[in-house]
């Protein structure tokens, strides 16, 4: 199996994936604990570092092009500093964003992180601010500008994280074009994940299944099962990827029995914020690449034990995976 895993990730570079989603602009506000407010029972904290890294859609992208993918992104952000920044980083890896529409008429979607730390500590996450974007237009503009991308497209990653770059409409369009290609599209939504139908597969996290099934898995591996089983036959996916924290993943597909990956490395995370970004990128490009969905699962699960390890909104590399392959045992 490690041979086998190690040859589909060096069919990684090159091959030629299509992004659609809410791209976000993921911000960590670092801060030095200096005395508690004589105004209120809070922090003060002294200004540190302010860094801005791609999140949602862009985020799913930059791993892509770490990994060595060529990658077209298409979405809506504002004509703002963030937009600025995402489209900049994007573009200087090699990502085409000629389908990413900038607006004067919205926001590029912001989360604030703000971290605070004494001199001898890593900060801590303290609290979060998020801005959403105050409109968009309807996502069915998009596809003019996705026709070129998609006739070349080895595979697709749908990203909807809510604000508006996705509906179902584009969809059914999206998942057209990946049924005339042959090729597999595969869908991550934080909160729609029922109005996706016929994906070639949807990577919830267990909190998002909940959601959508209304039910409390709560660690009931049968109930997982059945309410996997529920999502795969209700949707018509070829398979379920969800992912579930310190306790690893299990991929679900059709008339098989599930797989059910441990976590790789240690659960003493140090932040897990993007992970599913991650997750989805290198699912998909296995995929892309000809894997099976139990090959392409094993090495998401090795990437988000890898990311989830650093801080804040990371991304992997093929060396990173080669060398976690290499030596799990």
């Amino acid at each position: 199996m490690r041979e086998q895993l190690l040859e589909i990730l060096e069919r990684f570079p090159g091959r030629r994936m299509v992004v659609v989603g809410d791209p976000i602009a993921d911000e960590f506000l670092y801060g030095r604990i200096a005395r508690v407010s004589r105004e209120a029972p809070v922090l003060v904290l002294d200004y540190g570092d302010l860094v801005r890294v791609p999140g949602g859609a862009a985020n799913a992208a930059h791993n892509l092009l770490e990994l060595g993918g060529a990658v077209a992104v298409a979405g809506f952000a504002g004509r703002d500093e963030a937009g600025d920044g995402l489209e900049a980083l994007l573009r200087g890896k090699g990502a085409d964003t000629r389908a990413l529409v900038r607006l004067r008429s919205c926001s590029t979607p912001v989360k604030t992180r703000i971290l605070a730390g004494a001199h001898h500590s890593a900060g801590q996450q303290v609290v979060r601010i998020d801005r959403a974007p105050a409109g968009s237009p309807s996502p069915s503009s998009l596809w003019p500008r996705l026709r070129g991308p998609l006739r070349f497209a080895d595979g697709i990653i749908v990203s909807d994280y809510g604000y508006g770059s996705v509906d179902e409409a584009l969809f059914e369009r999206l998942r057209g074009a990946a049924l005339e290609r042959g090729i597999p599209i595969v869908v991550d939504s934080r909160f729609r994940m029922t109005r996706f139908h016929g994906a070639t597969a949807i990577t919830p996290n267990i909190t998002e299944l909940e959601a959508a099934a209304g039910v409390a898995i709560d660690g009931d591996a049968r109930l997982l099962g059945t309410t996997a089983r529920a999502a795969l036959r209700r949707q018509k996916l070829d398979s379920l990827l969800v992912t579930q924290g310190r306790f690893g993943m299990t991929l679900f597909r059709k008339r098989r029995p599930p797989l059910h990956i441990p976590v790789y490395g240690t659960d003493e995370v140090a932040d897990v914020t993007g992970a599913g970004d991650t997750v989805i990128a290198v699912y998909t490009l296995a995929l892309a690449c000809g894997a099976r969905p139990e090959d392409a699962a094993r090495l998401a699960n090795y990437a988000g034990g890898i990311v989830v390890m650093k801080r804040g909104t990371a991304t992997t590399t093929r060396a990173e995976l080669r060398a976690a392959v290499e030596a799990d045992a």
